[in-house]
């Protein structure tokens, strides 16, 4: 037996906007479940539009919007994590811009985000929303990302990001 992690991603990209590349994506997960001690994992990220996440959001929670990221737990065995992120890189495009950084780093803070809810993190409370967004900059650091300061997700506890399926 080998010390190396067991971990599979596969990333598809279903739109035209902007993105980070396999890589990041890759390093960005890799960082989240390093720092979390999850050694097997097993990760879809779709990286769509926001018609796609609207309508993911509204089949599997109901929820008749589009959002930034929607993520699904599909472990059924405690050795090894098994998910689903989807990600709405449109929707990244439009929060970039409004905090002035590249659509690309927002989307890999969508992929943390994603990952931490893999990992058993949840954000229906201010002091979780508030847990979440110091690990998001923790594990923005460590793939060597610093948000703007303006980024309120990163600077303190608003309204719900994302939704966990």
């Amino acid at each position: 037996m080998d010390d190396e992690p067991d971990e599979a991603v596969e990333v598809v990209r279903r739109t035209e906007y902007a993105a980070p590349t396999d890589e990041a994506v890759r390093q960005a997960l890799a960082a989240v479940f390093a720092g979390e001690s999850i050694e097997a994992y097993e990760v879809s990220v779709a990286l769509v539009d926001d018609a796609e996440i609207h309508e993911v959001n509204n089949r599997f929670l109901k929820h008749d919007y589009p959002t930034d990221v929607v993520t699904f737990n599909l472990t059924s065995d405690d050795d090894l994590l098994e998910g689903e992120i989807v990600i709405s890189c449109q929707y990244a495009a439009g929060e970039a811009e409004k905090y002035q950084w590249p659509a690309e780093h927002e989307t890999l803070l969508y992929v943390i985000h994603g990952a931490l809810h893999l990992a058993g993190y949840d954000d229906h409370e201010d002091e979780d929303r508030l847990t979440m967004r110091k690990l998001e900059r923790i594990y923005l650091e460590r793939i060597q990302l610093e948000p703007p300061q303006s980024h309120r997700h990163l600077d303190q506890a608003p309204q719900q990001r994302g939704a966990v399926g």
